[in-house]
């Protein structure tokens, strides 16, 4: 099976967390949980996806790990995140 040249792969830090306590109010899932924003910097710029609360707690400023995603899907990220959900 051949690789989906789509895909994008990074080695990333995390920049910056949106969380509970700021101003603005988290987007919900499907399910209504909330989801954050997190920003990763990569060798092609930053990179913004929205992540769940359980993936989001386990996440801190400063985290490096390889970066995988596809469009404006983040698919994983280090051994923090393994499997994303998408978000139509």
């Amino acid at each position: 099976m051949a690789s989906d040249p789509s895909v994008e792969h990074s080695m990333a830090e995390v920049k910056a967390l949106q969380g509970v306590y700021d101003t603005q109010v988290p987007e919900m899932d499907p399910d209504g949980d909330p989801l954050f924003e997190v920003a990763f910097q990569t060798d092609q710029g930053i990179k913004i996806f929205w992540i769940n609360s359980y993936d989001y707690y386990a996440m801190h400023v400063g985290m490096k790990g390889e970066l995988t995603w596809k469009g404006d899907q983040l698919i994983s990220f280090g051994n923090i995140i393994k499997a994303s959900f998408p978000i139509d």
